[in-house]
């Protein structure tokens, strides 16, 4: 028969500052034992079916493996124990720093509120400038506009109102365009009356200077 040796458990109460890390081997420990009482389980199960009366062979390796899953479920709750008490005193640990940092995460908060509201303010003050500037050009484009069609409106009147007094003043106009064409037309015969009087007394003093011409060899000729 095979006799195997099983490490006891210790207290949780003897185990010096236990950390996560103990608990991990604690587990770790718990399932090696089971793996090898299973494997135990089986060598001394061959080993009673090799003897003749195997009945208390086989009784005392059943005890053995439940000595030895006992053991190794007592690792594992003291493993998880020391986790559990761990996350309970980190929990604890991190309660009282949330709480100890209470007041200065407060202010840093106001902080950011205050940051944030600052933020806001200057946002919209931007905003309202922008608005008002844009406002200003809108206005702007809008009295350009408006100023320009009274420009064009003013300009419009001037030109109805001078083509109303052409328009008015065209018989008179007419009139004196045909006095002035009438007294072109008189100045121009008067300058033909004249050219051809003067014309006329050219003739008749070239007729005269011949006729003169024509008369003076004869009285020479009897002198």
């Amino acid at each position: 028969m095979l006799i195997h040796a099983i490490v006891p458990a210790q207290a949780a109460d003897a185990l010096p500052a236990p950390s996560l890390d103990d608990a991990r081997a604690l587990r770790a420990r718990a399932k090696s034992l089971k793996d090898e009482a299973g494997k135990n389980y089986e060598i001394d199960k061959a080993a009673c079916q090799a003897m003749l009366i195997a009945l208390n062979c086989m009784t005392a390796a059943k005890q053995r493996r439940a000595e030895a899953l006992r053991a190794a479920d007592t690792l594992a709750r003291e493993g998880r124990g020391i986790e559990r008490e761990i996350s309970r005193l980190e929990a604890e640990a991190k309660a009282a720093k949330r709480e100890a940092e209470a007041p200065a995460q407060a202010a840093r908060e106001r902080e950011e509120v205050e940051r944030f509201r600052q933020k806001e303010a200057q946002k919209a003050a931007e905003r309202e400038r922008k608005s008002a500037e844009e406002a200003g050009k809108i206005e702007g484009r809008r009295a350009k506009l408006a100023a320009e069609q009274a420009a064009r409106q003013e300009r419009m009147e001037r030109r109805r109102q001078e083509d109303a007094k052409r328009a008015e003043q065209a018989p008179e106009r007419a009139r004196k365009r045909a006095e002035r064409e009438r007294q072109h037309a008189e100045r121009v015969k008067r300058i033909d009356e004249r050219a051809r009087q003067y014309a006329e007394k050219l003739k008749q003093r070239e007729s005269v200077e011949k006729a003169r011409q024509a008369v003076q060899p004869v009285g020479e000729a009897a002198k």
